[in-house]
């Protein structure tokens, strides 16, 4: 990619008022300025238009016909930004998994993995997170952990399992939850 197009688009985006696409393109994805991550909105989308620039503009340098590219911007920004809130949907749902459920015993299958998903990889990110969060818990959890995920036990079937009360299963299950919020916490903030 031609890192001079791409700056050639930016331009090209912040001149005549052509930043308005952008809020058109948010509004349409129903983006509201009142969320907090708007301006992340903003900024991807502004990255995802020089990218189409740079792409319309392969051949030539100059725009032939405005028009076509506005076009053209717009329906590779909203892809890519449908794209990224699907993604957000689907890592919001894996993250808030059965274990904040106390009496769940839904199929791993079925609640683990995005069968609709046009990301093929998307259950194991999601894997990779579950097996970072067993390795930072302590036993007890990682008991929980297993038979909750593996096994797919109730509460009430693990208590019987290993011999302990509910109220101790209760304290197991709240506290892979708190440590699974601190680990994705952790995670986000070195992005």
């Amino acid at each position: 990619m031609n890192c001079k197009k791409i700056s050639d688009g930016l331009s090209f985006l912040m001149t005549d008022k052509r930043i308005t696409i952008i809020h058109g393109v948010l509004k349409s994805l129903g983006i509201s300025p009142r969320r907090d991550d708007y301006d992340d909105f903003v900024q991807d989308a502004a990255i995802i238009f020089a990218q189409a620039y740079a792409d319309y503009l392969q051949q030539t340098d100059q725009v032939e016909n405005e028009r076509d590219l506005m076009c053209f911007a717009y329906q590779r920004m909203r892809w890519r930004l449908l794209d990224r809130l699907r993604r957000q949907q689907v890592e919001d749902h894996l993250f808030s998994y059965t274990i904040d459920n106390e009496e769940t015993d839904s199929d791993y299958d079925d609640t683990m993995v995005d069968h609709s998903a046009t990301a093929p990889f998307a259950h194991l990110e999601n894997s990779d997170f579950l097996n970072y969060l067993y390795h930072h818990c302590p036993l007890v959890q990682q008991r929980y952990l297993i038979a909750k995920l593996n096994h797919h036990l109730s509460d009430c079937q693990i208590a019987a399992e290993y011999h302990v009360s509910q109220a101790a299963v209760s304290q197991w299950r709240r506290g892979v939850i708190t440590r699974a919020h601190r680990l994705r916490a952790k995670m986000k903030g070195e992005f």
